[in-house]
């Protein structure tokens, strides 16, 4: 009889509570709600496919975010695709797709598109695909 290994169940979430950390690894799917008190930091290329509520939410390149995202500070990693987002400061990095960003202050940098922008302070920085604007300032710049 010949014996194999049996396949590693890979843990796609650790949590420090001590330190207020949750990290979703790379290439992680997670198909519900997340709900946290403390800084999630999300790996390339995973997916969110529920809601998620924390304080802060830090995401590397290319993550997918099909629920709302409630939190205080969010900064989106390049090429990541959300749907809601709704923060009280968002920095969203080259070339992110949103449906619609509802936050205090944002920083967009430049190739980013949202269909919808509701902001206090809007700093644009490079030239970005906007929808529908709605924020009482708005900074433009272009950066080489």
């Amino acid at each position: 009889m010949i014996k194999t290994k049996k396949p590693e169940l890979r843990k796609q979430i650790l949590v420090d509570r001590r330190k207020k950390l949750m990290i979703v690894k790379k290439n992680a799917v997670i198909d519900r709600k997340i709900r946290f008190n403390g800084k999630i930091l999300v790996g390339m290329d995973a997916c969110l496919w529920g809601d998620v509520e924390c304080e802060e939410i830090n995401t590397s390149k290319g993550v997918f975010i099909k629920g709302k995202v409630s939190c205080k500070k969010a900064v989106l990693g390049a090429n990541t695709e959300f749907k809601w987002l709704k923060a009280e400061e968002a920095i969203i990095q080259n070339g992110c797709r949103g449906e619609h960003l509802e936050v205090e202050k944002a920083i967009i940098r430049k190739n980013v598109s949202i269909g919808n922008l509701e902001a206090e302070t809007a700093y644009l920085d490079g030239i970005s695909t906007l929808g529908k604007v709605n924020a009482k300032k708005v900074i433009a710049s272009k950066s080489e």
